[in-house]
């Protein structure tokens, strides 16, 4: 019986693959974009805490100013992404595979997050020009809480409102993200084992294989001959 030992190479590459993602990643992806976008703005409102209307004017547009760099600019040069989409291996994705442009990362930020920051502003102005009008501490007290309270309604209305559309969804989309046509992808990492068989060798003849000729020494007998 011939044996053969078959001498095989064996290469590992990794490969990724876009797929659909958890919900849960998406919004721990979010989650820590608004954390890290807060650190800021909380610093800023502890350096220069608002107590009169210059505090307020100048703490507003700062605050506007890192929201705006963070999830539109940075996501602009990073191909419509975030910092926490990175982190978690999520990638947006126009559905032709084109470059997002800047208005739809404006726009589809602007359904996320500026609705309702949009109405958070609007509500801290009210508070604002309530209390440098009114002088009864009393009826104030209440009228702020009253406004505060519908302030948080709001958002948690509106918090509740996205989760709910996109799980009802079919493909858990949003609807921006179907009006823009662009889509969040979690990266899977897929690792690919290609198995290479080089020649078989013979047990007992080794590299020695009948009909394999070495010139060399063919020469070298002929020669020997000649002499």
């Amino acid at each position: 019986m011939t044996h053969h030992n078959t001498k095989e190479n064996i290469i590992e590459k990794s490969s990724h693959n876009l797929v659909k993602p958890h919900l849960g990643r998406i919004f721990f992806a979010r989650l820590f974009d608004i954390i890290i976008c807060s650190i800021p703005t909380l610093v800023l409102s502890m350096l220069n805490p608002i107590h009169n209307w210059e505090t307020l004017l100048i703490n507003i547009p700062v605050s506007q100013l890192i929201l705006f760099a963070y999830f539109i600019l940075i996501p602009y040069f990073l191909k419509g992404n975030t910092l926490g989409k990175l982190i978690f291996n999520l990638r947006l994705k126009k559905d032709d595979d084109t470059k997002i442009k800047m208005k739809e990362i404006f726009l589809r930020e602007f359904y996320f997050l500026y609705i309702p920051l949009i109405f958070q502003i609007t509500i801290q102005i009210i508070m604002g020009i309530v209390i440098f009008t009114n002088s009864q501490t009393e009826d104030l007290n209440f009228t702020l809480k009253i406004i505060n309270n519908i302030g948080y309604v709001f958002l948690a209305m509106w918090f509740i409102y996205i989760p709910l559309t996109i799980y009802l969804q079919k493909e858990n989309i949003s609807a921006v993200d179907l009006k823009l046509k662009t889509r969040v992808y979690y990266l899977e990492k897929i690792l690919i084992i290609e198995k290479k068989e080089k020649e078989k060798v013979h047990v007992h003849l080794k590299d020695d294989k009948p009909g394999k000729i070495n010139l060399a020494e063919i020469e070298k007998l002929i020669g020997e001959k000649d002499e």
